[in-house]
């Protein structure tokens, strides 16, 4: 497990980002469809999840990406998703905002 992934939740999670308010996933070896169909809905059937394990976007209009365990999903209000890193993350975007169970606060 990437050392930076201890400190995000466990699962899907709220942060308020530069622009509005932001969702992430945490790309981890254990992903599942389920947790690939809950974080991104309707938009669930455009994302592949292959044996690496990688997750794969392909949203119409976007530009295909890749994430791999270590990488963030993010998830923005106007319905755009970015694969990101830790240095991304970091220099783009403020801590998560989580409750004492380590839960997203919505």
């Amino acid at each position: 497990m990437p050392a930076f992934e201890s400190k995000f939740p466990g699962g899907e999670f709220a942060a308020f980002s530069t622009a509005k308010m932001s969702y992430f996933l945490p790309v981890r070896e254990d992903i599942d469809r389920a947790t690939i169909d809950a974080f991104f809905g309707a938009d669930a059937k455009f994302v592949a999840l292959t044996p690496l394990p990688s997750v794969e976007l392909h949203v119409p209009n976007s530009d295909a990406q890749i994430a791999t365990p270590g990488n963030l999903i993010a998830k923005f209000a106007n319905g755009k998703y970015k694969v990101m890193d830790e240095t991304y993350y970091h220099k783009n975007f403020n801590d998560p905002i989580t409750d004492l169970q380590d839960n997203g606060i919505f």
